[in-house]
């Protein structure tokens, strides 16, 4: 009887092992996740549509589809938006000047502000502010929907300062690159249809070069955009 026993608990005992036996079998199925990631990192690397600057593509017929975010003008880093408050531009490091604050606009007034980057004053920003209201305001409060980068240099470098991300000294073949094919050109003047969807906005963008060449640097870009 004891040998029965013996042998049920002996059988028993093999069966138990042989259960534990197969728990690391079913601890297999996470080990294939890794197998999946690298799936679904293989389709991760799939081509995507090029983008450049802020993220928008290069002019389709002449025309450069952007947002609102990419109508800002770029000041050492920092994005100055549409309708660029002079406090704005001045806290993103154009350099101050306490006689601007004295400047008042008329109603329906447009005063364009000759902002200067260098002690040299042979860099400047030119925002063409604009009172719309009916009563004068101040120029720290009017609001511009045109900017003016430009410079006197014949040899222009590049600032920190950028729009659409073009900057001054940019050679010619790079902005090509960049935005695309122009709407017009002829000789050192290219310019493009600019369309802004996402505030019912259009607009028109245009360059100087300091020359007619590939090489030639951007001497002046002016962005303009208004309410369809």
């Amino acid at each position: 009887m004891k040998k029965i026993l013996a042998l049920i608990l002996a059988v028993i005992m093999v069966l138990s092992l042989a259960a534990c036996g197969e728990k690391p079998q079913s601890s297999t199925a996470p080990q294939e996740e890794p197998a999946s990631a690298e799936s679904s990192e293989g389709s991760a690397e799939t081509p995507e549509q090029p983008a450049v600057s802020g993220g928008f593509a290069p002019a389709t017929d002449g025309t450069i589809t952007i947002s609102k975010a990419d109508v800002a003008i770029v000041i050492n880093g920092t994005a100055v938006p549409m309708p660029y408050k002079l406090a704005d531009l001045e806290a993103a490091g154009v350099p101050a000047d306490e006689s601007r604050s004295s400047i008042e606009l008329g109603a329906g007034d447009i005063f364009s502000a000759n902002l200067y980057l260098d002690e040299n004053e042979d860099y400047l920003l030119i925002p063409a502010y604009y009172n719309g209201g009916d009563s004068s305001i101040s120029i720290m409060d009017a609001e511009a929907e045109e900017i003016t980068m430009t410079t006197y240099s014949d040899t222009p470098e590049d600032q920190g300062v950028s729009l659409l991300g073009v900057s001054f000294g940019m050679p010619r073949s790079e902005v090509v690159s960049l935005l695309g094919t122009p709407t017009y050109e002829t000789g050192d003047y290219y310019e493009w249809h600019v369309e802004v969807p996402d505030m019912a906005y259009e607009g028109t963008v245009f360059m100087y070069f300091t020359e007619d060449a590939d090489d030639a640097g951007v001497s002046q870009i002016d962005l303009t955009v208004f309410e369809k």
